[in-house]
């Protein structure tokens, strides 16, 4: 059979998996795999596309025949890193070339990038880059809203890549393209998901579930954190420094919740709404252990906060049914939560202020490791038709001072 016919072979099989739903990983790796199968000389590739990610500006696939494929990801504050401005990559993206080949043996051999220099060394014999141009969301590198891939491609076989394996590369370029826009755009689409959703529901809306309405009934552990004094502190301080201050809080806050397995639903005004759902029947030992160790961290977060002494919240946890599921209007709706627990969690905190704790519970979850916790009686709640047992920590020693004006301005 003919390189000819081989490489067509390729073309058609990128195409069958771009109508699928490819893992970009997997799918560079058999790629390399194939192309090694038909006599192009690879020994090194890599991938490399922009994406749309809270922590990461860039993913990067590399492939050896010895060790197969692995991704990597490049934070946003590698974005102007030297080692980055000095790359093949950033020269090609800059230039906007189609083509890029450097030979690292022979008359023509040249090196002129700290990165080839490293190839040569490795026994690697020629380099070649190719890149395509489409759009992924609104990602850009540069000004010009260049976006796409770049592959790279090197062989340490003697001589080099001869021009057959030059065209053939070129020539799965399209077909490659292609493939690789229907798996990074899935990529992209679920982890906007899965930021702006949570996973559970993102992969709600991903399925199809987005009519108004659409839900489940569910047992779960409602977690409620707010942070005190906020009103009169962003009328104080300014609007750099309270935003500052908001991000140590949301990291105290918000980051164990989704570390325990948690999920946020909700960040209303300052507060933060999640919850543990609770699965079978030891469910609920799980999921209270689970919310537990989240509020720790978050009060174990903030006494290591330079911001701690203004850093002051409450974190109030119950149990109980809550509908889970689309609610707002057909035009604009969102994945929340509903139920009297949401309401009691929110009463909760409004009457910590009050009880000058900063973590209150209800007996479920106090009974899980009762030990752990003093019970301060039957509370009235606002809007909770009966009186509520509520506990604190036994060893609350986050417990702050009541502050007459601290329920003025929370």
């Amino acid at each position: 059979m003919s390189h000819t016919v081989l490489i067509e072979e390729i073309e058609a099989w990128l195409i069958d998996k771009a109508l699928g739903d490819p893992d970009i990983v997997i799918l560079f790796q058999r790629l390399c795999e194939r192309l090694s199968g038909v006599g192009v000389p690879l020994d090194r590739a890599a991938l490399s596309w922009p994406t749309l990610h809270p922590l990461f500006r860039a993913e990067q696939i590399f492939w050896n025949n010895e060790d197969g494929a692995h991704l990597e990801q490049h934070s946003h504050a590698n974005r102007h890193s030297e080692s980055w401005m000095r790359s093949p990559f950033y020269y090609v993206l800059q230039r906007q070339l189609a083509m890029f080949r450097r030979r690292l043996t022979g008359d023509e051999a040249m090196a002129d990038f700290d990165v080839l220099k490293d190839f040569q060394a490795q026994g690697f014999t020629d380099y070649l880059m190719t890149s395509s141009d489409f759009r992924i969301g609104e990602v850009s590198e540069f000004e010009d809203r260049r976006t796409g891939t770049l592959a790279s491609w090197a062989t340490k076989r003697e001589g080099g890549f001869a021009d057959a394996d030059i065209r053939a590369l070129g020539r799965i370029q399209k077909s490659f393209a292609v493939a690789c826009r229907v798996a990074i755009q899935r990529r992209v689409t679920t982890n906007l998901m899965n930021t702006y959703l949570g996973p559970t529901a993102g992969k709600k809306a991903l399925s199809g579930d987005i009519q108004r309405g659409d839900g489940e009934q569910i047992r779960a552990v409602v977690y409620y954190a707010d942070l005190r004094g906020s009103t009169r502190m962003s009328a104080a301080l300014e609007s750099e420094a309270y935003l500052g201050l908001l991000k140590h809080y949301y990291d105290c806050v918000a980051q164990p919740v989704l570390d325990e397995g948690g999920e946020i639903l909700d960040y209303i005004g300052d507060a933060v709404l999640a919850i543990f759902p609770v699965h079978g029947d030891t469910g609920l030992r799980e999921a209270a252990r689970a919310a537990t160790r989240a509020m720790e961290a978050a009060l174990a977060l903030r006494e290591q906060s330079d911001e701690k002494d203004r850093m002051r919240f409450c974190i109030s946890m119950a149990v109980g049914e809550v509908m889970f599921g689309n609610v707002g209007v057909s035009e604009r709706l969102s994945f929340s939560v509903i139920g009297p627990v949401v309401n009691q969690v929110a009463r909760m905190d409004d009457i910590s202020k009050v009880l000058g704790r900063s973590v209150l519970v209800t007996r479920e979850i106090a009974n899980i490791e009762n030990k752990s916790w003093i019970s301060l009686g039957d509370q009235t709640l606002v809007g909770i038709e009966s009186p509520v047992e509520l506990y604190a920590r036994l060893c609350d020693i986050d417990a702050f001072e009541v502050n007459p004006e601290m329920k003025k301005t929370a």
